[in-house]
């Protein structure tokens, strides 16, 4: 659809004048071009030359392992209640009060695990989409690997994604990492030192400096 079809529709719909709507339709057009725009900067600001994988999926499989764990318990304190209320039914003269504790703790913890590996998951796809940020999502990594159950490898994905230095697209390579380009040449004869020369002063032809007399005109060289 053309600029003058959209200045038509506006025209058409909203009463506006010819000038209006073509300045209404030029506005809109500015503003998804200024968004496209936005969108591709960040994009490019985000493209490195080496992602935290190791970090990331590290994170990723303590998310999981942690969301696991979290259904399990909550799984345990359903059936610990059910239970509960199954015994209650044939021992009316016992006080089973005390016995609560237990499937609520299950399911408290349950739900709070389920908390701490969800957010382990969302910071860890953070990681991976915007690497620029490692620092933040890493510290944020390893808070919920601690309350949580995201366990050891929540906690070293989240020491990795801090420790991680990212390089940029098209930025060089410091000293010690990986370099990137066309690879050395091997094979070829090693020149050596090329000799001095100089010019003899008689017919003034280039020679070597080590040379006593003109190969050309058989001058004495000093």
């Amino acid at each position: 659809m053309t600029k003058a079809e959209l200045v038509k529709i506006v025209c058409e719909k909203t009463g506006f004048t010819v000038q209006e709507s073509a300045e209404s339709v030029e506005q809109v057009f500015e503003i998804m071009k200024e968004a496209i725009e936005k969108g591709e900067k960040i994009k490019m600001q985000n493209q490195v030359q080496n992602p935290p994988t190791a970090a990331y999926v590290l994170s990723l499989l303590g998310g999981i392992i942690g969301l696991i764990v979290s259904l399990i318990l909550v799984a345990l304190g359903v059936l610990a209640f059910t239970a509960m209320n199954a015994f209650s039914e044939y021992s009316v003269y016992y006080d089973y009060s005390a016995v609560n504790i237990f499937w609520v703790l299950y399911i408290g913890l349950g739900l709070w695990c389920l908390i701490s590996s969800v957010m382990i998951l969302k910071y860890a796809g953070n990681l991976k989409a915007n690497p620029l940020e490692h620092s933040k999502y890493g510290v944020r990594i390893l808070i919920f690997s601690i309350i949580g159950v995201g366990g050891l490898l929540g906690l070293i994905g989240g020491i990795l994604a801090m420790t991680y230095k990212p390089i940029m697209v098209g930025a060089q390579p410091q000293y010690g990492q990986p370099q990137y380009g066309a690879p050395p040449v091997y094979g070829q004869p090693y020149a050596g030192p090329q000799p001095t020369t100089r010019a003899c002063p008689q017919c003034g032809r280039v020679v070597q400096d080590n040379l006593k007399f003109c190969p050309n005109c058989g001058k004495q060289l000093n």
